[in-house]
């Protein structure tokens, strides 16, 4: 009987999964860049005029709140670990009778700051996807009037 023998191919390295992308947070630079954003943002909407008579009062100890709170928020839900501390959405945003338009112009605003400070398209878009969540919880529907 003629010998059998076995041949093995290498058929290179096993198939292995690429290496996560490191939490949004990294990718958005950090708390010390979310800073930069948010200052970024907040020149944005002061100039916005969709927005700039709605922040027109946020000025000294409240300025220094929101822009606290607001890092504190992107860092937290970037996956920084930090903890957002203030209210929740829809108690902080009571009354403020934000609209649709309102919260399309904000975020508009936070892309651009986004891309000022050199964030990556796709990054820019995951973060949108993760507040996308907050408008129902900022916006009031207008009062239907009759």
């Amino acid at each position: 009987m003629p010998q059998v023998t076995e041949t093995v191919v290498d058929a290179g390295a096993p198939d292995v999964a690429p290496p996560p992308l490191p939490a949004l947070f990294i990718r958005l630079g950090g708390k010390e860049n979310l800073v930069k954003i948010v200052d970024s943002l907040l020149a944005n909407v002061s100039a916005d005029a969709e927005l700039k008579k709605a922040f027109a009062k946020t000025t000294g100890p409240k300025a220094d709140h929101l822009k606290t709170m607001l890092v504190d928020q992107l860092c937290e839900l970037s996956g920084g670990g930090c903890k957002y501390s203030g209210k929740p959405m829809r108690e902080a945003h009571k009354g403020m009778k934000i609209t649709d338009s309102q919260w399309k112009a904000f975020l508009v605003d936070l892309d651009y700051a986004l891309q000022e400070n050199k964030i990556a398209d796709a990054d820019r878009a995951e973060l949108a996807g993760l507040l996308g969540p907050l408008k129902e919880e900022m916006t009031e529907a207008p009062a239907i009037k009759k």
